[in-house]
């Protein structure tokens, strides 16, 4: 007879930077990390705010009662480091570096008023996660961004890029349907 536990989840160890150490610390410990491999950036396995472990992988426990034999079964892997902590919804610090990083590229666009860099700043949380005013953020950016040229237009394009929600990018015009 198999049975099957209560679902839970493992805790991940992921660095300032956002890269995922160890997605499943209590099954596999030998692969805990002090600092990130890939940048060097410490490691954490916490929320900074209230002290929640980071979650890690989905998944439960299958076991045979008969002969009292259990395993771990990973139900849904951690691919990517979340954005904000599930238990506070702070925004972990490689979110905050993300946010930041948009904030100080957006006020070297020179083309643009300090209100509309403002509005920019503003919809950056809308943009890189999926809340209900994103598809909104997302026209509002690509209104505010068609026609500007220069380095800083072009570095922000390539941030967008690798931090935009996905399905958004369509939207700025910078993915293919």
């Amino acid at each position: 007879m198999i049975v099957i536990s209560e679902y839970f989840y493992t805790h991940a160890q992921i660095c300032l930077s956002g890269h995922i150490n160890n997605s499943n610390v209590e099954y596999h410990p030998e692969n805990e990390n002090s600092f990130c491999q890939i940048c060097g950036a410490k490691v954490i396995d916490e929320c900074p705010s209230c002290h929640a472990k980071i979650r890690g992988e989905r998944g439960c426990v299958k076991g045979n009662m008969l002969d009292n034999c259990f395993h771990f079964s990973t139900i849904q892997r951690l691919s990517i480091a979340p954005a904000y902590c599930y238990a506070c919804g702070a925004p972990y610090p490689w979110t905050e570096a993300t946010l930041k990083t948009a904030e100080n590229i957006i006020n070297m666009l020179d083309d643009l008023t300090p209100d509309q860099k403002k509005q920019l700043v503003d919809f950056i949380p809308d943009i890189i996660v999926e809340t209900p005013q994103s598809r909104y953020a997302a026209l509002v950016y690509a209104k505010f961004l068609d026609g500007l040229q220069g380095l800083a237009v072009d570095c922000f394009k390539d941030w967008c890029q690798k931090n935009v929600f996905p399905t958004l990018l369509v939207l700025l015009n910078m993915q293919k349907q």
